[in-house]
């Protein structure tokens, strides 16, 4: 007896259906859960200071993983410091806005407390100011 491979299949068989639904332990590979509260303290910190230090390079937005924001703050700097060279300084004051948004963020950032900074920046995702 043949079997036609385009028929229907045996109605007992699983074919076309979802594999089944299981979740990945936590601390797996692949576990994307809220972020751990025991690391809003170093990452406030840490952002907070490197705002104030190198808010120009957006520096602080990388560590809280803001890439997106922090790419866009190191290219207008890069790139005001760059035309700055070539326009004898012209294009300066846009690298020192950069500045001051890092330097604003950075003291945001210290002054809140562990619970109001992990709310709004690891888990509300703020990602300016």
């Amino acid at each position: 007896m043949t079997t036609d491979p385009y028929g229907t299949p045996p109605a007992d068989s699983n074919y076309g259906a979802p594999p089944p639904n299981y979740d990945l332990p936590p601390g797996d590979p692949g576990f994307y859960g809220p972020p751990d509260r025991s690391e809003a303290a170093s990452k406030k910190l840490a952002a907070g200071i490197t705002g104030i230090l190198l808010g120009t390079f957006g520096v602080h937005k990388f560590i809280l993983n803001y890439t997106t924001a922090g790419a866009i703050m190191l290219a207008v700097s890069v790139a005001t410091l760059v035309l700055g060279f070539a326009t004898c300084g012209i294009t300066l004051p846009a690298a020192g806005i950069m500045g001051i948004i890092g330097l604003i963020e950075g003291i945001i950032y210290l002054t809140k407390s562990d619970e109001e900074f992990y709310q709004t920046y690891m888990l509300g995702k703020k990602e300016w100011f």
